[in-house]
């Protein structure tokens, strides 16, 4: 008798902690910010700044910023998320509203003399995922944009167009 009495104890309690729980999960808000250089021919570096834009309803706290970094061509890329009107902004003690940035580079191209044809050698499909500490986060004014920054340079041997999404995890603050 008193196995099971502990027994529906340990439910009950296991229970009511998990009720608990779930009652302090607080709406999180999430903002993708689409991106794209446009056409960026073969061989040449393409930069845009504002390359993507989003305006925040109300003044909010980002907590959490995820950069996708996907590409199965022979680019590099730097990207860059902040309420800055311009790309390379952000220094030192100036960096009011510069919330993150990423570099990366696709796989290489192995040149074997053709004209036509190629051989990368690797992928890059990753994510760079950067949450901000428990009780901390960048925090943007209503009406503020948050941009998306690009700088590419396409080693390829074709002219492609490079999407790139910004997701902001946020919440609104008073």
């Amino acid at each position: 008798m008193k196995t099971s009495r502990r027994l529906l104890l340990v439910f009950a309690l296991a229970f009511l902690w998990s009720a608990a729980a779930a009652a302090q999960v607080k709406p999180l808000s999430t903002a993708v910010i689409k991106s794209s250089t446009n056409m960026c021919l073969k061989g040449k570096t393409c930069h845009r700044d504002q390359a993507g834009v989003w305006v925040p309803p109300t003044k909010i706290a980002i907590l959490a910023v995820s950069l996708a970094e996907q590409t199965d061509i022979d680019v590099y890329m730097d990207m860059e998320v902040s309420t800055r009107p311009k790309m390379y902004m952000c220094a030192g003690n100036d960096s009011n509203g510069c919330i993150a940035r990423a570099k990366y580079s696709g796989p290489g191209l192995f040149s074997y003399g053709s004209t036509q044809g190629s051989t990368y050698l690797g992928s890059n499909i990753t994510t760079t995922y950067i949450p901000f500490p428990a009780g901390y986060g960048i925090v943007v004014d209503k009406g503020t944009p948050i941009y998306v920054h690009l700088d590419a340079r396409n080693d390829s041997l074709i002219d492609v167009v490079i999407d790139q999404d910004a997701w902001l995890y946020y919440v609104p603050v008073p």
